[in-house]
C-alpha cells in the first residue's frame, strides 16, 4: 500500500464537459476490490460523452471520469488473493469514480493481468476498442462485406485490421483526406471521403457491388440516415457511437417501405453475454497480437495537471492516434 494518503485527480462536478484537478483521499478498496496505481488512462468517445451526461450511466457528482486504465496492484480488500500485489493489470471502471486519477479502486473482476511484453501504455487501451471491434466484426458472420464509419479512429483501424484477417471486404468512411491514405497504408481497399463531392454516388454503387448491407456507425447525427438511405434494401445500421453528439436521423421511408433497420450496441451490455472464461481467453488473445491487430497509436501524453489540455486535443481531432492520461 502506498504511504500517501491523497492523490490527484480529475474531477467533474457538472455535466458540462468541464474538469478541475484536485487533491482527493486515495480510496480503501473493499472486500472483492483492488487498489491500482494508474500508469495510463485513454481519453475515449465514451468519456467524452460521460462529462457531457450523454453517456448510457451517470455518477453522482462531483466524479472522477474515465473508464479504462492499467496501473500496478497497491493493496487488495478482503476476500482477494494477497498474491495479487505488485500484479500489472489492465482494468475497466467500477460504479465508483473513474481512471483520470492517480489511484482507482476496482471490483477484482475488473481487471485483467498484463503481459510482460505489453507496455502500460498499450495495455491501458486493450479493453473497450479490441473488445468492440471483437464484437462489431463477429456479427459479420455469413456475409462478405460491411460499412464503417470513424474508420480513421483507433477503433476504426482495428476493425478494419481485423476484417482483413477473416477475409471481409470494409467500406471505410472518413471525414478528412489525410484519413484516406492512413488507412489505405494499412492495406484497405476502399475508403471514402464523405465530404467528397461524388460521395453519395459512389458509396451507394460500391455498396451495392458488393452487396453491403451491415453498417457500424460510431458519428451519428446525419450521416447515418445519408448512409443507411444509400446502402441496398434490407440493410442494417448498428450504432455504437455518437462523435457528432446529435441525434441519428432516418427516413422513414427507408424503415417501412425498404425494410431497413437500424439499432444500437452497447459493449456493456455485450461483456456480461460472455462467460467469465471466454472474456479472458479473448483478452489471453489480444495481447498475442498487440503489435499488429489491437495496436494503437499514441500521439499525445497529458499529465493530470492538464487534462483540459488533454480533452482539448483529443476533442479537436477523435482520430491519428490516442490521447493518454499519464498520471
Amino acid at each position: 500500500m502506498t504511504t500517501s494518503k491523497t492523490m490527484r485527480a480529475a474531477v467533474l462536478k457538472s455535466y458540462n464537459g468541464l474538469l478541475t484537478v484536485e487533491e482527493r483521499d486515495i480510496p480503501t478498496p473493499r472486500s472483492g476490490e483492488l487498489l491500482i496505481k494508474i500508469a495510463a488512462s485513454p481519453i475515449n468517445p465514451s468519456d467524452v460523452m460521460f462529462t457531457y451526461g450523454m453517456y448510457g450511466i451517470r455518477k453522482p457528482l462531483p466524479a472522477i471520469p474515465g473508464f479504462e486504465a492499467s496501473g500496478v496492484v497497491v493493496a487488495v480488500g478482503a476476500g482477494v488473493d494477497p498474491g495479487r500485489l505488485g500484479q500489472r493489470v489492465a482494468c475497466f471502471a467500477g460504479t465508483d469514480d473513474g481512471s483520470w486519477a492517480e489511484y482507482m479502486r476496482v471490483p477484482a473482476t475488473n481487471t485483467f493481468p498484463v503481459a510482460d511484453h505489453v507496455s502500460d501504455e498499450q495495455a491501458s487501451m486493450m479493453l473497450v476498442n479490441p473488445l468492440t471491434a471483437r464484437a462489431l466484426v463477429d456479427m459479420v458472420e455469413g456475409q462478405h462485406a460491411f460499412v464503417q464509419t470513424a474508420a480513421a479512429s483507433a477503433l476504426g483501424k482495428m476493425i478494419q485490421r481485423l476484417a482483413s484477417e477473416r477475409g471481409l471486404a470494409t467500406i471505410n468512411i472518413v471525414r478528412r483526406g489525410e484519413a484516406v491514405a492512413e488507412l489505405q497504408a494499412l492495406g484497405a481497399e476502399h475508403v471514402l471521403n464523405s465530404h467528397d463531392a461524388n460521395f453519395e454516388e459512389t458509396f451507394r454503387d460500391l455498396a451495392k457491388s458488393l452487396n453491403a448491407r451491415l453498417c457500424f456507425d460510431a458519428v451519428a447525427g446525419e450521416l447515418t440516415g445519408r448512409l443507411l438511405h444509400l446502402m441496398p434494401r434490407g440493410s442494417r445500421m448498428i450504432v455504437y457511437g455518437g462523435l457528432s453528439m446529435q441525434p441519428v436521423t432516418i427516413g422513414l421511408d427507408d424503415l417501412i417501405f425498404r425494410h431497413k433497420q437500424v439499432e444500437g450496441f452497447w459493449l456493456s451490455t455485450w461483456m456480461p453475454t460472455l462467460s467469465p472464461a471466454h472474456l479472458q481467453s479473448i483478452w489471453q488473445e489480444e495481447q498475442t497480437h498487440i503489435g499488429g491487430t489491437f495496436k494503437t497509436d499514441v500521439r499525445a501524453r497529458y499529465p493530470i495537471d492538464q487534462i483540459a489540455e488533454a480533452l482539448a486535443e483529443y476533442s479537436a481531432h477523435m482520430s491519428g492516434g490516442k490521447v493518454l492520461i499519464t498520471p
